[in-house]
């Protein structure tokens, strides 16, 4: 049995595991990848702490990861689009196809979804697992480490793409990286003016640099006053909420 380096999450508690374990053998729908690169996700970081969230959705042993740029290396004998060779990525959520949610085109809320990374052994390892109907195929022009985030840029893009931004004003709150890349796909989108809050300085740096017009430190300045005084009391035309606080979706609502 071929073996493989992998980060396992084996015990509740804080911390996870360097480990070698055997490399995983494809289903007959799935392609074996060899991880060529994985970033690190907040839900790893839950993971990793053993927090609430993580005691009461990850079973253990656990293989991290889910954020990754991987070439194929085998597929099972029902994979037809993807071949041995190619450049990929995968989405999160590995949906069943058959409920009314996957029927109508809403795979994003499947109401037997299970995770890649969570629910499946991830992209913390040499080599992962994936069924076919989850991976992405990524153009060559595009370096490998930035295909290693697609996951997180599709999230931002599912939000962002919600509503038409185009000559509207948008405000996103949180500057972690999915509200970096809503910045950019707003930017990229056509919104006039983009206004950015958080509460520390660097991610407001961040938030600049990728595009957003005005940034705010709400935890030093009124929020909700200085967009009113920034829009001549209009307000925004699109809240893009992506800290997961409540105080903030209240004062971007308001």
């Amino acid at each position: 049995m071929k073996k493989m380096k992998a980060i396992v999450k084996e015990n509740e508690g804080k911390g996870a595991q360097l480990k070698e374990v055997a490399i995983p053998t494809p289903k007959e729908d799935e392609a074996l990848i060899k991880v060529l690169y994985s970033a690190v996700c907040g839900t790893d970081h839950h993971i990793y702490l053993w927090n609430q969230w993580a005691r009461e959705n990850v079973k253990l042993p656990q293989i991290m990861g889910h954020e990754f740029v991987g070439e194929v290396v085998e597929v099972g004998k029902n994979v037809s689009r993807i071949k041995v060779g190619d450049i990929v990525s995968a989405e999160t959520h590995i949906f069943c196809g058959r409920c009314k949610q996957c029927l109508t085109g809403n795979h994003g809320i499947c109401r037997f979804m299970t995770l890649f990374g969570i629910h499946t052994p991830g992209s913390f390892a040499e080599y992962t697992v994936a069924p076919e109907k989850i991976l992405w195929q990524n153009p060559k022009v595009i370096p490998l480490k930035y295909c290693a985030v697609q996951e997180p840029l599709g999230v931002a893009l599912e939000g962002v793409l919600a509503e038409d931004v185009s000559g509207k004003t948008v405000l996103i709150t949180g500057c972690g990286p999915i509200g970096l890349f809503s910045i950019a796909v707003a930017k990229a989108s056509g919104a006039s003016k983009i206004f950015a809050a958080d509460i520390k300085e660097y991610r407001l740096s961040l938030a600049k640099r990728v595009g957003a017009d005005e940034v705010i430190n709400s935890k030093e300045t009124d929020l909700v006053k200085t967009i009113l005084d920034y829009t001549n009391g209009d307000g925004v035309d699109i809240l893009i909420e992506c800290s997961g606080s409540g105080k903030a979706l209240r004062q971007g609502l308001e």
